[in-house]
């Protein structure tokens, strides 16, 4: 449980950070920001964080195929996620082409995430098992 807990706030500060650092990027001191679009954007950014925290528990499961863990964080990445972005932040504009174009920009950035990560760990075993070899 207390692992849990650490990932939702760990997740609810990448999510800080990266709004500060969008903010702190886009600011050009003659902006006027309205502070309810700042915390709905905070807000949003910080339950994305959590949310990816905590589902990253799913590639965890070891008795479920990769496939299964993929399709499984997919499913509900998009179920619990786009109404963040659509509902809650105003991300995208609730209409036809604004949500397939965010369905779009979400499913290609997810693909892209999970081959990096896919690569990564690949290389990684690789490493892995190149140095259990050497020892011996």
């Amino acid at each position: 449980m207390s692992n849990l807990i650490l990932r939702i706030f760990g997740g609810f500060g990448v999510g800080a950070v990266f709004t500060l650092v969008v903010l702190i990027l886009t600011f050009n001191g003659s902006d006027e920001v309205e502070v309810t679009a700042i915390t709905l954007n905070l807000l949003g950014s910080m339950l994305t964080g959590a949310y990816f925290s905590v589902a990253a528990l799913i590639f965890s499961i070891e008795k479920w195929s990769m496939l299964k863990q993929t399709v499984i964080h997919y499913s509900l990445s998009l179920i619990l996620m786009f109404p963040v972005f659509t509902l809650l932040t105003g991300w995208f504009p609730l209409n036809a082409r604004a949500l397939l174009i965010g369905f779009i920009v979400f499913t290609v950035t997810y693909i892209l995430n999970w081959f990096g990560w896919h690569s990564y760990y690949k290389q990684l075993e690789k490493r892995m098992n190149q140095s259990i070899q050497t020892r011996r």
